[in-house]
């Protein structure tokens, strides 16, 4: 029988999946949170084109997952250098009753 390491398949090791507790965003609305890091396009049930980000809320390390363009914008414009930071995550509702997540 092959071992795994014997047939050739190859991880996509620039995708850090972060291996802690999963948190939704909606628990942390409002509420101050430190941003550790975070990995651009991860494909979810949900959909393509996700960002998972690492987060420290209640001294513990935790992630979640966001389709915010906001947030995803912001997080791209931050250079690794400034990597930890605090913030919090505010709603904004747009178009009735649609809702975004973005940065304070």
């Amino acid at each position: 029988m092959k071992k795994f390491s014997e047939l050739g398949i190859k991880v996509d090791e620039d995708k850090t999946i972060f291996n802690v507790q999963v948190i939704s965003i909606t628990d942390i609305v409002n509420c101050e949170i430190e941003i550790l890091d975070y990995t651009p396009g991860i494909k979810t049930s949900y959909g393509e084109g996700r960002y998972i980000v690492k987060i420290r809320f209640k001294n513990e390390e935790c992630k979640f997952f966001t389709n915010s363009a906001k947030i995803k914008e912001t997080l791209d414009k931050v250079q690794k250098k400034d990597f930890p930071f605090m913030t919090t995550i505010i709603t904004q509702k747009y178009s009735g009753s649609k809702k975004t997540f973005l940065f304070t």
